[in-house]
């Protein structure tokens, strides 16, 4: 029999030897848990890895002839399963190329005779980089040394007119790695003016504008814009204010092109130079109504004057076979089914005198254009 003590020792050993299996199961469940957070099962055990959750929150279970356990664990994104796991996941969509944002800045084409104007250095105009806006300019006379405006990019022809300056400018700006929103084509005597004297300025004011409006072409008109006024109260068009108005004539002093029109209207035709360095501008203003009826437009709220007149070949009588030539083929190049409706704006040109048809055109009193219009040839042209 035993003594007392003799059972207590027992039974003190059995605890000890039961609290060590304990220990040694609790240590085996921590390897298996470990080996699975590291996406291999081992053990010689048959084992399943599932996954179901969210928010790369995954559930493990593993199953064996002994143990069955789970457990919720964090995966951080650039954690690698095992091929089990990664096998249950959706395939991973194919990377495609984002569209790139429309452009955003303008590019200004000036000529003159050798380097830019004062007026176009100052701050508030063009003396400042890094504005959203570039410059390129001609000299006609002689090279421009100057580079303390390094947004500025000079050029040397001294064999150009009026019209083939602006298509050296025109090559220039198409032949740049960098399409911009608005090319603005500018005469280095004009200058910009604001009634409201805003903080903003009038330069970054007509930025904002294009940008906020972008029509096919806009115009800072230089004399014409009462005339413009006029036509429309005598036609009862609109008879509310607004910032841009529908337009057939425009002064060449400044004339912005966006760039989804400007190759439809340029390069200029410099057939008529030697008559006339009118025509070539005449041309831009039938093509631009031809092609951009509706899309073509002033901005009434900016005013623009120039201060040189210099001796140019001018006269403003354009000859029947003049007029013909400016508008050839234009119907084809709007969509087929409206050519109709365009030839009939070509008739007009060719039959009425130039000033007669600006005052008198359907043009005029278009609806105004809503505001980042589809810009192309003809959508309106039946209108």
């Amino acid at each position: 029999k035993m003594t007392a003590l003799t059972k207590v020792v027992v039974i003190g050993l059995s605890i000890a030897v039961f609290m060590c299996l304990l220990y040694v199961v609790k240590l085996s469940s921590k390897k298996n848990v470990s080996n699975i957070e590291a996406g291999t099962v081992d053990d010689g055990l048959e084992s399943k890895l599932t996954a179901s959750s969210t928010n790369d929150m995954l559930t493990l279970t593993k199953e064996g002839p002994e143990t069955t356990f789970a457990s919720s664990i964090q995966i951080a994104p650039q954690h690698t399963l095992s091929s089990s796991a990664t096998s249950s996941r959706p395939p991973t969509k194919e990377h495609t190329k984002p569209t790139p944002p429309p452009p955003h800045n303008i590019l200004y084409l000036i000529q003159t005779e050798q380097c830019i104007p004062p007026y176009f250095q100052l701050n508030d105009v063009f003396g400042i980089p890094n504005l959203g806006f570039e410059v390129i300019v001609l000299s006609y006379k002689e090279a421009c040394l100057d580079s303390s405006m390094p947004h500025v990019q000079y050029l040397l022809d001294n064999s150009t007119t009026w019209t083939t300056g602006r298509n050296v400018l025109f090559e220039a700006a198409m032949n740049r790695n960098q399409t911009y929103l608005y090319y603005v084509f500018i005469d280095d005597d004009f200058a910009l003016g604001d009634p409201r004297q805003l903080i903003m300025g009038p330069w970054r004011r007509f930025e904002s504008s294009l940008r906020s409006y972008e029509p096919a072409i806009a115009a800072i008109d230089n004399g014409w814009v009462p005339r413009i006024r006029d036509f429309h109260a005598e036609r009862q068009c609109s008879g509310e204010a607004a910032e841009f108005i529908g337009t057939v004539w425009f002064d060449a002093i400044c004339n912005a092109f966006h760039y989804k029109a400007i190759r439809h209207i340029l390069p200029y035709d410099p057939t008529f130079d030697q008559q006339t360095w009118w025509a070539s501008q005449m041309s831009v203003i039938i093509r631009s109504e031809v092609l951009f009826r509706g899309q073509v437009v002033l901005h009434m709220e900016l005013f623009g004057k120039n201060n040189k007149h210099r001796p140019y070949p001018r006269d403003f009588n354009f000859t029947p076979d003049m007029l013909h030539h400016m508008t050839k083929d234009l119907d084809t190049l709007v969509p087929a089914f409206r050519a109709r409706c365009a030839n009939v704006t070509i008739q007009q040109w060719r039959t009425m005198k130039p000033m007669e048809h600006g005052s008198s055109s359907p043009t005029l009193c278009l609806p105004s254009a809503p505001y980042h219009d589809t810009i192309a040839p003809g959508r309106y042209a039946c209108t």
